[in-house]
């Protein structure tokens, strides 16, 4: 069957955000876990003192109440990661807010392949559209990323781009530790046709060379 461009395009597309969510499912999974974890915890210690012959009712109550406010912040981190594969509304977000959570879903892991974050757009201002700065930005950081051979510093900033928004991304070889060696990723390595494919459909301009890219968000 013959496509037109446009739709060809749009499948491109959703074929990338597809390669961008299965690179990121372990982050999310991780994160996730660890939300839930401090809920097994309380209720395993829960379940200890239940099993005493004269359990304390009153410190009873209290880690039932524990457990209750732990229950609802883990619902409320695992919803917000879910919203990486559902979006509930596509809303304007500070720039500086969504690199600074985004970094967080992945610095760990960066840091073992010695590759150090540095997060140069706190406070910086400029908004664009949720969607197009999760899956553009992200998918930017981990192709360019995933083109470093060895340690390296990613520096991310915010320039003034009239009433766009500029994010800067620069990679350059440091002096870092490689704590794992093994850095092929749980799925395929984005390519930058992928990226070009996202920012496309998201409105982005896109410019990239090796070890830089610039990320243009309309107004």
């Amino acid at each position: 069957m013959n496509h037109s461009p446009e739709v060809l395009r749009e499948r491109l597309g959703e074929a990338a955000r597809y390669a961008l969510l299965r690179r990121m499912a372990p982050a999310l999974r991780h994160d996730m876990a660890g939300a839930l974890q401090p809920v097994s915890m309380m209720a395993a210690m829960l379940e200890k003192r239940l099993q005493k012959p004269d359990p304390d009712m009153v410190a009873l109550g209290k880690n039932t109440s524990a457990i209750s406010a732990l229950a609802r912040e883990a619902s409320a981190s695992c919803m917000g990661l879910m919203t990486w594969l559902a979006p509930r509304e596509d809303v304007p977000l500070a720039v500086s807010t969504c690199v600074a959570e985004s970094l967080g879903l992945v610095a760990t892991e960066m840091s073992f392949r010695g590759i150090n974050l540095v997060n140069e757009t706190e406070g910086a201002e400029g908004k664009a559209l949720l969607s197009s700065l999760r899956g553009v930005f992200m998918a930017s950081l981990l192709a360019l990323t995933d083109e470093c051979v060895g340690p390296s510093d990613v520096v991310l900033t915010v320039v003034p781009a009239g009433s766009a928004t500029l994010l800067d991304i620069r990679v350059s070889a440091s002096s870092g530790e490689v704590m794992m060696t093994d850095g092929s990723p749980a799925y395929r390595k984005l390519g930058w046709d992928d990226v070009e494919a996202l920012a496309e459909a998201q409105g982005v301009g896109l410019v990239h060379s090796p070890g830089h890219v610039e990320l243009r968000f309309p107004a």
